[in-house]
């Protein structure tokens, strides 16, 4: 092969490559702070992760909306999603599941822990900020509501909280009584 044919073979390669990046959606696993899209105060704090290539998010810790403190996190467990089934604590629920790169979005569904109501989840990222949304499935998906998640860390969970390795995480899917 000529040095002419291999130069325009890997710039064909390089636009290939650079196109389907172009398409991809951003990166949105991490550790993420949720805020209350009623009073506009921080919720609980979850953890995006990816696991045999779909994106899943587990409740790390919840804030009490008056106090602003933690008051929950996967070592206390003391609060129990109710309208799911075997009542399994907030900490530790993948309540985001099945998230699919889809262009400029991620899709796929979550659950509302507090009434068991299973939405389709579209998560679109500006900078250190996701907008969540949750519609009705079906015919009436144009329905729904948004909530923001900040881009968190560590630092702002308790000090003696810990977390857990994300490699060892695999989602369990609730279900609504």
């Amino acid at each position: 092969m000529t040095k002419a044919k291999i130069i325009v073979l890997f710039g064909m390669v390089l636009m290939i490559f650079a196109s389907v990046a172009a398409w991809a959606a951003d990166d949105i696993q991490g550790l993420w702070k949720i805020i209350d899209d009623k009073s506009g105060k921080p919720k609980a704090f979850v953890y995006l992760y990816f696991y045999s290539g779909k994106i899943y998010g587990r409740m790390m810790a919840t804030i009490d909306i008056k106090t602003g403190i933690v008051d929950d996190t996967l070592d206390q467990q003391k609060n129990k999603a109710e309208a799911l089934a075997g009542s399994p604590p907030y900490c530790g629920l993948d309540f985001v599941y099945e998230i699919e790169d889809k262009g400029k979005s991620w899709k796929g569904s979550i659950i509302d822990p507090e009434d068991g109501g299973e939405y389709n989840c579209t998560i679109t990222r500006d900078g250190s900020k996701l907008t969540v949304r949750g519609s009705l499935k079906g015919p009436l998906s144009f329905i729904g509501r948004n909530q923001t998640w900040l881009l968190s860390s560590a630092a702002e969970l308790p000090s003696d909280f810990k977390l857990p390795a994300v490699s060892s995480f695999k989602p369990v899917i609730p279900k609504k009584k």
